[in-house]
């Protein structure tokens, strides 16, 4: 099968950077598709480990806090545009879009585990190692922040949206009957 893809496509040099680039370009766009809902139900799986110590194992092997702050940032999320006043809803958004990222980072590593199948053997490495320091950091970053803000929401008596089960049926109810109780819309 190798041999087939290799003859078909047997990429090196420039084509091999570009296509990483465009893998990255692909997890991205691929990414912003999830809606909020889907986001949400992928949330659990996202959580922080055990051996992650909520997010203290990036500081104490990584000095995630020494270096963080030189990561590029894009997003309304970036350290420059967090609001003041943090509420469940906005602190909520946050949590999502952290996951979106890690989501798009980890995408973005396997598209290019992909891209092995389909380049000259001598750039599998220079694939992985480009894969891995580009997204690597970004994930960790994350993984780091995330249980940041889960202990923000806690300390502040607030539940954190996914561990109450409950409250997703309170809120589903509550819509119900505010759209029983809107008047129906008339035509002219």
């Amino acid at each position: 099968m190798r041999s087939l893809i290799y003859r078909i496509f047997p990429l090196s040099g420039w084509p091999v950077a570009v296509l990483v680039i465009l893998t990255q370009i692909l997890s991205s766009y691929l990414v912003n598709l999830l809606s909020y809902n889907t986001l949400y139900r992928l949330y659990p799986f996202f959580r922080s480990k055990r051996f992650e110590h909520n997010g203290d194992i990036y500081q104490r092997f990584f000095r995630i806090r020494s270096w963080k702050e030189y990561v590029p940032a894009v997003g309304v999320f970036d350290k420059k545009n967090l609001r003041k006043d943090l509420n469940r809803e906005y602190v909520s958004q946050y949590l999502l879009e952290s996951l979106r990222a890690e989501l798009c980072h980890g995408y973005a590593i396997i598209f290019a585990i992909v891209l092995i199948f389909l380049t000259v053997d001598s750039a599998n490495p220079k694939i992985i190692l480009w894969a891995i320091m580009l997204n690597a950091p970004c994930i960790m970053i994350q993984r780091y922040n995330r249980p940041r803000f889960e202990r923000l929401l806690r300390s502040h008596g607030l539940a954190v949206f996914w561990t109450s089960a409950d409250d997703g049926k309170r809120r589903i109810e509550k819509k119900k009957k505010e759209h029983k109780a809107e008047p129906p819309e008339r035509r002219p």
